[in-house]
């Protein structure tokens, strides 16, 4: 993992370790496009290492939020419940707000 995305990931990791020892019931960070993103389809470059980074210190992913940056890069907002708490729900829920959100529906009329 590059140095950038890993210390993305320890910073996560120690927010959300903290969060959970604190016994708080969600924990929502955010998570940002880096700006040497490539623009085709595909994974976005450390988003997966930072949520099993915040899932590895006790965090399950309950519901995701995803917008554009001022620049149009996406950026979200997972929210985290302790892993448990949501017994039953296999998948998050996802909103999706701005530009993409205006693209989607042009594209569904």
């Amino acid at each position: 993992m590059g140095f950038i995305k890993q210390a993305k990931a320890d910073a996560l990791t120690k927010e959300a370790g903290r969060a959970i020892a604190e016994g708080r019931a969600v924990f929502t960070p955010r998570l940002n496009t880096p700006m040497t993103q490539h623009g085709m389809s595909g994974s976005i470059a450390g988003w997966a290492e930072m949520i099993e980074a915040v899932e590895a210190q006790g965090w399950q992913l309950a519901e995701w939020s995803v917008t554009q940056d001022k620049n149009g890069r996406p950026e979200a907002y997972p929210l985290f419940r302790p892993a448990g708490a949501s017994a039953g729900r296999r998948s998050a829920s996802v909103v999706v707000t701005g530009q993409a959100a205006a693209r989607g529906r042009s594209a569904a009329a």
